[in-house]
């Protein structure tokens, strides 16, 4: 069951946040799908149409490929340690310097996605920004 569970988060960055694939989301996750806990998400993502939507606006915002870096399966959990890289001219890599990395949980229910808990390091960006006291530079 592991290896199927795996493959749900494979297709869901693949498809869904990477070619915006948003048809393949009704595969992939439970009608009762939410966000418990989302450090980047701009709005509640609950359901369906909540992950399409979030896919949507994260692509618009930030033009980014979700690379899976280790993806780890036990029961019903799914957590997997993502990068997302900024995109370059014509899809190419852009400049990895503004990499962001992250943690997500994933719980299947009905061999679909229905719950996830999303952790992004934002401390990195904030700093190369500027956004941040000196003592915490």
């Amino acid at each position: 069951m592991s290896e199927q569970h795996k493959e749900l988060i494979r297709r869901f960055y693949g498809e869904v946040e990477n070619q915006l694939k948003l048809d393949v989301a009704d595969e992939l996750f439970h009608p009762d799908f939410k966000d418990v806990y989302n450090t980047v998400a701009p709005f509640p993502v609950i359901g369906i149409k909540g992950i399409k939507d979030l896919a949507v606006a994260l692509h618009e915002a930030m033009n980014s490929e979700i690379v899976i870096e280790d993806l780890i399966a036990e029961g019903d959990r799914v957590i997997a340690r993502i990068t997302s890289r900024p995109r370059g001219p014509e899809g190419g890599p852009g400049d990895e310097s503004h990499a962001v990395h992250g943690v997500e949980i994933f719980r299947v229910a009905e061999g679909k996605l229905i719950e996830r808990w999303v952790f992004i390091d934002l401390l990195p960006m904030f700093r190369q920004k500027g956004v941040l006291p000196p003592q915490f530079a």
